[in-house]
């Protein structure tokens, strides 16, 4: 509904869309005197500055800490001369802390804010690459990839939560894509920066990979910067800690434009008055709601099949595998796949 309403002015159709999920749309609302729908000036340099810093300091950390792997296995491997289990455990301890991280990254954006989450969120990033860089044994490695791993995990939420939140509602789907673009890049950087041309096996440039796994200290860096400059996000300051006041400063800074921010506050506040009013979908009604079952059994599906794919065992293994298939340059085709991934996504 909100595609419909926003993007493409069809009111009509958005109430429809809306009355079959047990939703409505404020009858007070229409596009001609909506003042979030119009000729307004979506750009601005602080909310240009907030999408980059959030994503190159979160979404490219997700990105690179997924790909740095598939290249790296052998080099690892004739350092620390380890099983296959071990090696296993090595790349798969960034999931082990992903799944921490994943689930307390809302507990911890609520508590503490968008900003200060993504902060923070810097401290297990910073420590868990410093341990993978310099690790001298297997075990260190592993502890690092856990708690780096646990980083990428809250990055996972915090990113998409915060550049949503700060973004007009015409461009959100848009900007939201933008995390996972930036998720693809990273990928493809660890790739690039993985063949044997830049990071070499020979015994002499062993120190090589030291640096390489450093590399998220720079993208951590650059987040740490800019974040002082960036508003914390207006609904994070409205709805949460109810500062209708440090709400409305923040979307002027963000809008640049007093009047429009002035608007959107409007627009927030009618919606909380409203909604207080509204009955709320219960988790039952997705099981018995023929059109809530419908879109949670695509949603559900979409995951699925993503998982189940085995692009996440590509992504790990694609040299082996290109290598088992006859690729004499295993190390190269791995990025092809991630020459993909970005232009999928900047299609989608």
């Amino acid at each position: 509904p909100n595609w419909l309403y926003y993007n493409t002015e069809r009111e009509d159709e958005a109430v429809v869309s809306t009355q079959s999920t047990g939703d409505m749309i404020s009858s007070e609302r229409s596009i001609d005197n909506d003042p979030l729908v119009g000729k307004r000036k979506v750009w601005t340099l602080t909310l240009v500055l907030a999408i980059l810093c959030a994503i190159v300091g979160s979404s490219l950390q997700f990105g690179f800490q997924t790909g740095c792997m598939a290249n790296t296995q052998t080099l690892l491997n004739d350092k620390f001369n380890v099983s296959n289990v071990t090696m296993s455990t090595m790349v798969s301890g960034m999931a082990m802390g992903g799944l921490v991280g994943g689930l307390s990254a809302g507990l911890i954006a609520d508590r503490v804010g968008r900003k200060m989450c993504m902060a923070l969120n810097n401290i297990p990033m910073l420590i868990g690459t410093a341990l993978m860089a310099l690790s001298f044994n297997e075990y260190f490695f592993i502890f690092g990839r856990i708690i780096a791993g646990f980083a990428v995990g809250v990055a996972s939420g915090i990113a998409p939560m915060y550049i949503s939140e700060i973004s007009p509602v015409s461009v959100k789907g848009g900007v939201g894509v933008s995390h996972q673009f930036m998720i693809t890049l990273g990928i493809l950087i660890a790739f690039v920066l993985s063949i044997k041309d830049v990071l070499p096996a020979d015994p002499d440039k062993a120190w090589t990979w030291h640096l390489y796994f450093a590399f998220p200290v720079l993208p951590a860096l650059f987040q740490l910067l800019i974040l002082p400059f960036c508003p914390e996000s207006p609904n994070w300051l409205y709805y949460n800690r109810e500062r209708e006041d440090l709400a409305r400063l923040s979307l002027t800074k963000l809008r640049d434009s007093r009047e429009t921010a002035e608007e959107e506050m409007e627009a927030m506040i009618k919606e909380r008055t409203t909604g207080k009013e509204t009955v709320m979908v219960t988790y039952g009604q997705f099981l018995t709601n023929p059109t809530l079952r419908l879109s949670l059994l695509i949603g559900v599906v979409l995951q699925c099949a993503q998982q189940l794919s085995g692009i996440n065992a590509i992504l790990n293994y694609a040299p082996a595998i290109f290598k088992d298939a006859g690729e004499s340059n295993a190390d190269l085709a791995p990025i092809s796949v991630g020459a993909i991934f970005n232009l999928m996504t900047f299609v989608s």
